[in-house]
This record gives structure tokens, sequence and C-alpha cells, in this order.
């Protein structure tokens, strides 16, 4: 019963801090970004910059974000998220030294919209990777 309790009190404080780092973020990101053991989001100048609670992050965990978190919301509220202008979507793993980034610029999402299910290669040739914390500009 203690390890239930331990494990449901853990739960709690991990939905309560990424609650917390997504409360400054706009609406349409808010929607978006929620339930992805999010540890920080943070938005400056069109980049958006996200940190898992994950020791590494993968290429499909990111592939799967990109598609459904950031494109597939972009579809569904197209008005909204032109407001934001973003540019790049980094996402990193929970020490911040390792990762992705989407180059976001223009119709990017509107293009794999139109693919199908082919997006792996598509937002493949839009990423480079992160290392030691730090994000090359473009692809």
């Amino acid at each position: 019963m203690k390890k239930l309790l331990a494990l449901l009190v853990s739960a709690a404080c991990t939905l309560a801090v990424a609650e917390t780092a997504l409360k400054h973020m706009p609406a349409p990101l808010q929607n978006s970004l929620r339930g992805n053991a999010l540890k920080s989001a943070q938005l400056d100048n069109g980049v958006l910059r996200l940190q898992m609670d994950k020791p590494a992050v993968s290429e499909l965990v990111y592939s799967t974000f990109i598609f459904h978190n950031i494109c597939a919301e972009q579809w569904h509220r197209p008005e909204e998220f032109a407001k934001l202008a973003l540019t790049k979507v980094e996402l990193l793993n929970a020490s911040g030294n390792q990762g992705y980034a989407f180059d976001a610029r223009g119709d990017v999402c509107a293009q794999m919209g139109q693919l199908g299910k082919k997006f792996g290669a598509f937002i493949a040739q839009r990423t480079v990777q992160c290392e030691a914390g730090v994000c090359p500009k473009h692809p």
C-alpha cells in the first residue's frame, strides 16, 4: 500500500511540474504539449525549446512528437498557430544535452499533411541532432 501511495504522489508531482511549465505558454501550445512528460517549455522568437523528463530522446519519440503534437495541432488550429510564427522546435532530454531540432519555418507542417503517412523521412530531412545542449540553426 505504501508503494502505491508513493507512486501516486510521485505521479501527481510530475504532473504538477509539467502543468506549471506549460502555464506561461500560449493557449494553442498548452493544448498540444500537455501530457508529454515535459519538464520545461520556452518560446523565444519563434523557437520552441522543450525539455522532456526522460534520460534520452529517441528519433521515434521525437518524430512522433513533431507529427502529433506540433504539426497535427497546426492542422486543426492553423490561425492560432500562425500567430506563433514557429521557426524551430527543439526537444531535449532531461539533462538538456541530447535531442533533436525541427526546422518549422514556412508551411512545413502543411506540406507534411499532404503526404499522408510518410512523415518519418519528411521530418528527418528537416531535423538536426542537438549535442551538448546546442542545436544547430537549420538542417
